[in-house]
């Protein structure tokens, strides 16, 4: 496997000119010939046109050598840095930022990618470990490119003691054209490839015995919405990652929550749950599944079993911002009294909405204040909900058990719509 260390630790060969604070992704090697790369129409004007894309050809080398020198001649990497770093906020692409965020590693990167400016054999793969960075940045995003490019001749230019001419002017155009092509290709030898996420365990608070909520940042943007999944492993059990109900998606600053169920005999949720610490590492494949609430139709019934609200928690948010002004009936189902882990937030979250109602229901137990009884009985005899969208969030077992009794009230099928969390016994490679 190849091993991409964070970028900052000194030495590593990667420049965070287009990548993220602190990156950490670990990718399976491939044995595959790269496919041959798509091209991307580029206006004929722009620093990230095709150009060079396709690399430099075996001739090429000494060219590439002498626009190496011609580059060198006139910066002064500090201080370009420096003078992106302070690019204000609104005018800033991805890479400002990633910049300004730590500025010594974008120069430890530029001083890098400087000396081996002459030597894409090296640069590509490296480039192609930064997966996740790539996606954001190429494809919809290839506007940013251009703009940095801009940007990067613009800070060269003024940092430069010099007489600044046309020649030195398209050096620095031509090189970021080579970096562009270089990106580009280190993204088709990823088209098949799976990023990993590495995210810094921030808070660990076990609210149950067998439940723990974790708040990760991780290091580089982590594509998910409300209503998925993180696919998550920890370093105690590698090779073993499990589904867990993400009730945050990410923030801008890169930070998510996650519900967590330590499962009989399973090592990995077990990990996830007992051993887990603020400070450790843990690794995030893609986020899965789809569980979304329509924009427009009905009054909502939410039915979720146990940790299963968790994502619910996302949904009520996203009811709020959009100020839906549905009536929501949701009901949380437990074992005993004990159980409600987080009927405290889930009713914050609740209030948020316009007319949203919290119903607890304990199996099991004293269950005063709260509803008691069996979850799907408890729902059927509360009230007729044939009128109603429904969404259901729990086990498998139970999600079927919620079905049948509301298709039997006569419930239309098409109004329910149900997800559940798969335990997974799988590496992400596996498809």
């Amino acid at each position: 496997m190849a091993h991409v260390g964070p970028v900052g630790t000194g030495g590593e060969p990667l420049t965070v000119l287009w990548a993220w604070r602190q990156a950490q992704l670990e990718q399976h090697d491939r044995a595959a010939s790269p496919r041959p790369r798509r091209v991307q129409d580029q206006p004929k004007d722009s620093l990230a046109q095709d150009g060079p894309t396709d690399g430099p050809k075996p001739g090429d080398q000494g060219y590439l050598t002498q626009l190496q020198q011609r580059l060198r001649e006139t910066v002064k990497e500090r201080a370009v840095v420096a003078r992106l770093a302070e690019v204000p906020a609104e005018q800033r692409t991805v890479l400002h930022s990633a910049i300004a965020a730590d500025p010594a590693a974008a120069e430890r990167g530029f001083v890098w990618l400087l000396e081996h400016f002459d030597q894409p054999s090296a640069v590509v793969p490296h480039f192609a470990q930064l997966a996740p960075a790539l996606d954001a940045l190429i494809g919809p995003r290839s506007r940013q490119l251009d703009l940095f490019g801009e940007a990067l001749v613009a800070a060269v230019r003024d940092t430069y003691r010099g007489e600044w001419s046309d020649d030195n002017d398209g050096s620095w155009r031509e090189g970021w054209r080579f970096v562009v092509g270089w990106l580009r290709q280190a993204k088709s030898l990823q088209q098949e490839q799976i990023p990993f996420w590495t995210a810094t365990v921030l808070a660990h608070d076990q609210r149950r015995d067998d439940v723990a909520v974790l708040r990760l940042a991780t290091d580089l943007p982590y594509p998910a919405r409300s209503g998925q999944r993180a696919v998550v492993e920890h370093p105690m059990v590698p090779g073993s990652w499990r589904s867990c109900w993400i009730s945050a998606p990410p923030t801008d600053d890169n930070r998510l929550e996650l519900h967590v169920q330590a499962m009989p005999s399973d090592d990995a949720t077990g990990a996830l749950v007992h051993g887990t610490r603020v400070g450790d590492r843990v690794r995030l494949h893609r986020a899965e599944g789809e569980f979304v609430i329509e924009k427009h139709g009905r009054a909502i019934l939410i039915v979720a079993e146990d940790v299963h609200v968790a994502p619910v928690k996302a949904l009520l948010d996203e009811l709020a911002a959009r100020q839906d002004e549905r009536v929501v009936h949701l009901f949380w189902g437990v074992s005993t009294r004990e159980d409600l882990y987080d009927l405290e937030s889930l009713r914050a979250h609740a209030a948020q909405c316009a007319h949203a109602t919290v119903h607890a229901v304990v199996a099991r137990g004293p269950a005063h204040p709260y509803l008691s009884g069996s979850l799907p009985q408890v729902v059927v005899d509360f009230a007729e909900w044939t009128s109603h969208d429904v969404y259901l969030c729990g086990t498998p077992f139970g999600v079927g058990v919620m079905r049948n009794m509301l298709l039997e009230r006569s419930v239309p099928a098409g109004r329910i719509h149900s997800v559940t969390l798969e335990r997974l016994a799988r590496t992400p490679s596996s498809r």
